[in-house]
């Protein structure tokens, strides 16, 4: 009896330890592409089309490098979701295009940041943005930097996670 449950007991060890090394060799994979997403997003604070699709061209190949059999199948979705709405951005030079797309990268992103945890996030929410829907992005910093309406309303939104 003693035998069988030492052996329950290392494999369920042995399992967890797989899964920790499989999120710590996903972290190291989105970590560029959560750097290359805050410089989309601080363009898009600076209200700034040129630094958006400068910055989304190198969000895209980051993205593009994430290993996604390392994911599960809502975060290669995730992934993949990504780097259309990173390409469509880093393809337009119209801000409300950009940032219309950014909304949709947040989301992805978001999904991203929550499986692999590359780094301390912060999940922030703008309730005017998207219509008066509200959308949400993700920032490096606590302090609410608003990318969907720039200077017009730049502290507008809050924090609602930390990852």
């Amino acid at each position: 009896m003693k035998t069988s449950r030492f052996s329950t007991l290392r494999f369920a060890v042995a399992a967890l330890s797989l899964s920790f090394v499989s999120v710590a060799a996903s972290a190291q994979d989105t970590a560029p592409a959560l750097t290359a997403y805050y410089g989309v997003k601080d363009a898009l604070v600076a209200t700034d089309a040129a630094k958006a699709k400068a910055q989304a061209t190198s969000l895209t190949a980051a993205l593009s490098k994430v290993e996604a059999a390392k994911l599960s199948a809502a975060d290669k979705k995730a992934l993949m979701m990504a780097k259309t709405h990173a390409a469509a951005i880093g393809k337009s030079t119209d801000v409300d295009d950009q940032r219309a797309q950014f909304e949709m990268l947040s989301t992805s992103m978001i999904s991203l940041a929550k499986a692999t945890k590359p780094a301390k996030s912060y999940v922030q929410f703008c309730p005017m943005a998207a219509n008066g829907k509200g959308a949400s992005w993700l920032s490096d910093k606590k302090e609410v930097r608003n990318p969907y309406y720039g200077d017009k309303m730049l502290k507008c939104g809050s924090v609602k996670e930390v990852i």
